[in-house]
């Protein structure tokens, strides 16, 4: 009696995952038809709007710095699949809180593209290999994820891996939920409303700062363009924030769409990461070079790291080369200039190591609140460890000392880059180190953001600092005496109106 039993179950446990199957396409089918996806191999739609840079806030309450895009054109190959996103920003923000490239003059042109497995963008006429963008895996990860978070995308993905794809109707509400995982194991979820249109798609990463991430694109006021129906106002957001709010006011389905791999993008050989390594810049003071610099100085018993930018793995290098150079003791504390994601991606990783987090005390709660996301889609070495971290907050200058070497941390308000932001001086070796206030420009060139570096300028005026050396988070080594000269030459320029 048994055997026949499991085999009924058996029977009606795959009519259950075949019905399902057959629910699944039925409700692609009809999102299908509904959006004019069927006989869709591309699409073009232009706009215009606004957009945010990532992880660049004036303080940690504050939304993402905000820029006028005037004009906004995406074409996607769906067939290869290709994707062009050419976009005009314009400043927006007056004044020009926050960081990013504020205050921009003028309009910035950015073009990114993506065809198959190659990723890269545009700088003038030169096309240039794209480095990972908003904390996903590659820029191809990225890439994918804006064509599948299109309508017509989302659903010809959702009907191509339609083996691993899921509905669900909640009738009461008359809206049906899709999910599918993507060919790059992302996990997407789609929501269709009662006119089988695709009101909102989500899908999920890692990120360093936040954890595990929600990316949202919702969409709404559709319209009819030549037989497809696109929605004519398009808001993206990673986890609360927006990104992008576009109005669509153009539409050309099965647009004449080409976008060819550059011969040198397609030809390039894979880039092989030199090993990182700590270069001794100063008795005792050591700098790891990079995207943004860490610092590293040799105390009694302990070391005092200045800087964890970008990810656990690049913190994790950092963590080894400094080890090598100094021996034998521990990582005390790290000292972090200002909250923004690309100094703070890899703060983490030095809790994790025990080291004490010294920051501006208006970042401790913004810290500590998203330190306590949930990390599974990559679980990082504080996840695992099982640390509390330690926070301690400055509130004006702090000073650290070993009876030999002194470390002179201040606190300098009023800066529109961030409030919070913390510079290092170092007394003996006249050394200062500072992040965005500063960064030198190409000989020649102006500098940019004159009123953050006048107010940097001046705050180590008044404390009547005895400098030689600058050391920026980002860029070259230089002199006190180049910026006082910057200055004196750009100075009368600081304030922005627009």
């Amino acid at each position: 009696m048994k055997k026949p039993l499991i085999l009924l179950l058996l029977v009606l446990f795959c009519g259950s995952i075949q019905l399902g199957a057959q629910d699944s396409k039925a409700a692609l089918d009809a999102a299908s038809a509904a959006l004019g996806a069927p006989g869709l191999r591309s699409i073009e739609f232009s706009g215009r709007g606004f957009d945010y840079i990532f992880g660049q806030p004036y303080d940690a309450s504050s939304p993402w710095p905000r820029f006028s895009v005037p004009a906004m054109t995406v074409s996607i190959d769906y067939t290869t699949p290709a994707i062009r996103d050419d976009r005009r920003r314009q400043q927006y923000e007056n004044p020009p809180l926050g960081g990013g490239f504020q205050p921009l003059a003028g309009e910035l042109r950015q073009i990114w593209l993506m065809s198959g497995n190659y990723a890269w963008e545009m700088a003038g006429a030169t096309a240039i290999p794209s480095a990972p963008e908003r904390d996903f895996r590659s820029a191809v990860d990225g890439r994918l994820t804006q064509i599948w978070a299109t309508p017509q995308g989302f659903i010809k993905q959702a009907i191509a891996s339609v083996a691993n794809t899921r509905t669900e109707t909640i009738r009461g509400a008359k809206k049906t939920i899709v999910t599918f995982t993507a060919p790059n194991k992302m996990k997407f979820e789609g929501v269709l409303g009662d006119q089988n249109l695709v009101e909102r798609i989500v899908t999920w990463y890692d990120s360093p700062v936040l954890g595990d991430t929600k990316f949202e694109a919702d969409f709404s006021d559709y319209k009819d363009f030549g037989g497809v129906k696109f929605p004519a106002h398009i808001v993206q957001r990673n986890g609360p924030y927006p990104i992008l709010d576009l109005t669509v006011t153009e539409v050309k389905p099965n647009a004449a769409v080409s976008i060819e791999v550059p011969a040198n993008i397609r030809n390039a050989s894979p880039v092989v990461s030199a090993p990182v390594q700590a270069e001794k810049i100063s008795d005792g003071v050591w700098m790891v070079q990079g995207g943004a610099k860490s610092l590293a100085l040799d105390m009694k018993d302990h070391i005092v790291v200045i800087e964890a930018p970008e990810t656990e793995a690049r913190s994790i290098a950092v963590i080894d080369a400094v080890k090598k150079a100094i021996p034998g003791k521990p990582i005390k504390y790290l000292i972090n200039t200002h909250h923004h994601y690309d100094h703070s991606g890899g703060l983490r990783t030095y809790a994790a190591e025990g080291a004490t987090i010294i920051t501006h005390y208006t970042n401790i709660p913004f810290y500590e609140n998203i330190w306590r996301n949930p990390r599974t889609i990559s679980p990082d070495r504080l996840s695992k460890s099982g640390r509390t971290p330690v926070f301690e907050g400055i509130t004006g200058t702090r000073i650290l000392s070993d009876g030999a070497r002194e470390i002179d941390i201040y606190h300098y308000g009023g800066n529109m880059h961030n409030p919070g932001m913390l510079m290092i001086y170092l007394p003996r070796e006249r050394i200062l180190i500072e992040a965005d206030s500063w960064t030198p420009p190409a000989p020649g060139d102006v500098p940019g953001a004159v009123v953050n570096l006048v107010n940097f300028y001046e705050a180590v005026q008044r404390l009547n600092l005895d400098v030689e050396q600058v050391v920026p988070i980002h860029g070259r080594l230089t002199s006190f005496d180049e910026i006082r000269q910057a200055v004196q030459t750009y100075g009368k320029t600081q304030y922005w109106t627009n």
